[in-house]
């Protein structure tokens, strides 16, 4: 069986949902460590099933398709919410208290709002929560220029380092996510960058 991130785990996932269109508001308070609460009952938009052939996960009704590592286990719709929905892959071990794993989140863009400043005030509102700078710079992501950041955060438990791509399509808002123990780091990047360099987008 599985044994589902901590909530400071959770916590960092939900950080790329306040700062539009994924979040009620109230999460910009959270504590690290603590999983953010909705203010209002929100029913999440139900979706289809993604095809799952080995290690490819393709994903028609999110528009994507990917191949997750050798090992590790999807979990389709792990995080499903009003305007917002998030895909989770989890490696196979834990490791001092954390489950590495890797994200995709897919929500709705405000209307008005361009794909620069979305990706802006997703890098924002990272800064607000943590009051940490980011490590920014900037890579190709499905065929799109991305924005990746890098953070640690030594004040949770257990202490956990995430790595995010943001970029944005007509279709919607995208965030990758690398979670992983602090001390073990390094060793998922090359996971990551594969799991990125395989990542694309579906008509």
């Amino acid at each position: 069986m599985i044994r589902y991130p901590l909530a400071a785990i959770l916590a960092l996932l939900l950080l790329s949902l306040t700062a539009c269109g994924g979040g009620t508001g109230d999460e910009e308070a959270a504590e690290p460590g603590t999983t953010p609460q909705p203010t209002s009952p929100a029913v999440a938009t139900p979706m289809s099933t993604p095809i799952i052939t080995d290690n490819l996960l393709e994903f028609p009704d999110k528009g994507y398709s990917v191949r997750f590592p050798e090992g590790w286990t999807p979990l389709p719709d792990f995080l499903p919410g009003p305007g917002f929905s998030v895909d989770a892959f989890f490696g196979p071990e834990e490791i001092e208290g954390v489950k590495p794993n890797i994200s995709v989140t897919c929500e709705e863009i405000p209307e008005g709002m361009s794909e620069k400043e979305y990706v802006d005030n997703k890098v924002d509102v990272v800064r607000q929560i943590t009051q940490v700078e980011p490590e920014v710079s900037s890579r190709q992501v499905g065929g799109r220029e991305a924005v990746m950041y890098r953070i640690t955060r030594e004040d949770t438990e257990p202490p956990v380092e995430k790595t995010e791509v943001i970029f944005a399509t007509e279709a919607c808002g995208w965030g990758i996510a690398l979670t992983v123990p602090l001390s073990d780091r390094t060793s998922y990047y090359d996971i990551y960058d594969k799991f990125l360099e395989s990542f694309r987008l579906l008509p």
